[in-house]
């Protein structure tokens, strides 16, 4: 059925369709049409629970001549449905193993926010949370002193600019000529110091030299105590979130991944609250 969809989005003039491994949230194909290579991406079912193909269009719009996201070809903000030009030379942030890609991710960051744009679409990560939490019907973990972190964010109103709130490996790409950033599903406005968490917390970065590398690209200095403490409060945010993001998704598609997600999200959780 999926396959059929695709060869009609291409007119049916499709050379080779294939399911690629990426993503959680999507089916990504790599199609051949023309002489040219696409992947398109095909939203699972409840991913309206998950994410706003609304709030997602605002983000593109907003971007669309900053050479930051690959080039779209096709979007479907009914369906979620997106075709994009395929970049044969794109490395994912896990794939690359240039020393340089804590600096360029911080130097991707720094271009993303520099924007100084806002969608209008605020992405309310406390709300986000009771959302998930309410969609869940079995039993959770109450994280420790949660509640500090929670009230912690919920104060955080000023600064606000159009965030990617999603910075996973995947979303993150290098090529020969430039750096991406990719996949907007969850963009929204919010405070930058919360993609700067997301992409320590999403891609488990410990090492203090890796982050500082990370840091002077985007900050353009090491950050002091007074914000190292604000940064430290997003991670465990972060956790939280996450946590019942990946409870929530268990139930939807009950595939161990999810759990797995869950658990890395309660250890590293459990390790920041003993700093």
């Amino acid at each position: 059925m999926t396959e059929t969809l695709i060869r009609e989005l291409f007119n049916n003039e499709v050379t080779s369709v294939t399911l690629t491994n990426k993503g959680l949230t999507n089916q990504n194909w790599l199609i051949e049409s023309k002489g040219e290579f696409f992947m398109v991406r095909i939203p699972y079912q409840n991913s309206a629970n998950v994410v706003s193909r609304q709030h997602e269009k605002a983000a593109l719009d907003l971007i669309f001549h900053q050479s930051l996201d690959v080039e779209t070809v096709y979007f479907d903000e009914k369906s979620g449905i997106k075709i994009t030009k395929y970049v044969d030379d794109l490395l994912t942030f896990d794939e690359y193993e240039g020393k340089d890609k804590y600096y360029r991710v911080g130097r991707l960051m720094k271009k993303f926010h520099g924007l100084q744009v806002k969608s209008g679409f605020n992405f309310d990560p406390v709300s986000r949370l009771v959302q998930y939490k309410n969609q869940i019907k079995n039993k959770i973990l109450i994280l420790e002193d949660e509640d500090k972190y929670i009230d912690f964010i919920k104060n955080q109103k000023d600064d606000f600019t159009l965030c990617h709130n999603d910075w996973v490996a995947g979303n993150i790409g290098f090529s020969s000529t430039r750096d991406y950033l990719i996949d907007y599903e969850y963009a929204g406005d919010n405070h930058p110091y919360f993609d700067v968490t997301s992409f320590l917390s999403e891609n488990q970065i410990f090492d203090d030299t890796a982050r500082n590398e990370f840091y002077v690209a985007y900050f353009t200095h090491l950050p002091d105590e007074e914000t190292l403490e604000k940064l430290h409060y997003y991670e465990m945010f972060h956790h939280i979130l996450w946590y019942h993001w990946a409870m929530m998704m268990f139930e939807f598609r009950n595939e161990d991944i999810y759990l797995k997600i869950a658990q890395d999200k309660v250890d590293m959780y459990t390790q920041g609250n003993k700093k």
